[in-house]
Formats: C-alpha cells, structure tokens, sequence
C-alpha cells in the first residue's frame, strides 16, 4: 500500500499548506518535477477504463479524472498567476475553490490529458525562460500572502508530487 503525502487544508490552514508542499518537495528540482508531471499521470492512468477513471477510492475522495482536472486547474491558475506577477508590479490575486472547481464539465479523457499536457508545456517555456530578476518577482495571494515566482513553482512542484501519490493510491484502489 502506498503512504498517502498528507497537505492541510489550503484555506483553513494557508500557513501549514505551504509548508506541507515545500516539505513534499525537498531537494527535488521544482522545476523537472513540474516538467515531467504530465508524462507521469499518463503512466499512472496508462490502460484505466472509463469505469476506472470516474470511481473516487472512497467517499469524499475524488476520482482519477476529478485529480487530473484538478492538476489542469493548477496550471490555469497558476499559469495566469505567474504572468500577472511578470507583467504587474505585486499584483493581488484570491485563491479559489478548489473542491468546487473539481465538480465543473470536464472534456473526453484524451482530451483532458492533451490539454493538460499542452497547457504545462506553455507553462514550463515560460518559467523556463526565465532570468534571476524574474524568478524574484512577487505578487500576494490573497490566503497566503507575498510569494516570489521561485515559491509559486516550488508549491506547485510539490502540489504536482502530492497529487500523484493521490492518484496512484486512487488507480490502485480502484483497480483491484
């Protein structure tokens, strides 16, 4: 069985969030770990049915396709997020809901992937691309205060690596 990587509640508990999600990170390199995230999700999900990609491990939990959305989401936020900060002097952004945004219409399965996939891409030239005075851009979230691009990506690093241990303990529930 699979330890599950526990992050606290991002609203009720912003402080401990973030520190959970640098934890999760460690030394990994932030920005590798964001980069390969898509081609692991579609090894994890590799051969899953539709049956498979909608049944959550438990009650409360979400499904397969509910986490990959979930991973999509992020890079929409945070993709917007990290261009209002390049682009804007501290610029203030809200959090979101995330639970609430997981129950939103999402596209086929390949598509899903594709998109999600394609959108990192975009995501990843931008950072990639990216001097030192860049990286040390800030903006304020509105939960967790002022955070440096560096912080954004290290969270979402962490975010990504939290997530795939969630969805490899959902794919290994529902598949045995």
């Amino acid at each position: 069985m699979i330890a599950p990587i526990v992050i606290p509640d991002a609203t009720a508990r912003p402080a401990e969030y973030v520190r959970a999600l640098l934890e999760t990170l460690g030394t990994h390199d932030a920005l590798a770990v964001y980069r390969d995230t898509p081609a692991r999700v579609s090894r994890i999900c590799e051969g899953l049915d539709d049956d498979a990609w909608l049944r959550p491990m438990g009650a409360g939990e979400w499904s397969a396709v509910q986490i990959v959305g979930h991973l999509l989401d992020v890079d929409i936020v945070y993709g917007f997020r990290w261009r209002l900060a390049l682009t804007l002097d501290e610029p203030d952004y809200p959090g979101y809901d995330e639970k609430r945004w997981s129950m939103l219409a999402r596209p086929p399965i390949p598509v899903l992937l594709a998109a999600f996939s394609g959108l990192r891409a975009v995501n990843v030239a931008l950072l990639a691309n990216l001097d030192e005075t860049a990286w040390c851009r800030k903006a304020v979230h509105g939960e967790q205060g002022p955070e440096d691009l560096r912080r954004m990506l290290d969270k979402v690093a962490g975010h990504d690596l939290a997530h795939c241990n969630q969805l490899d303990r959902t794919i290994a529930a529902v598949t045995r």
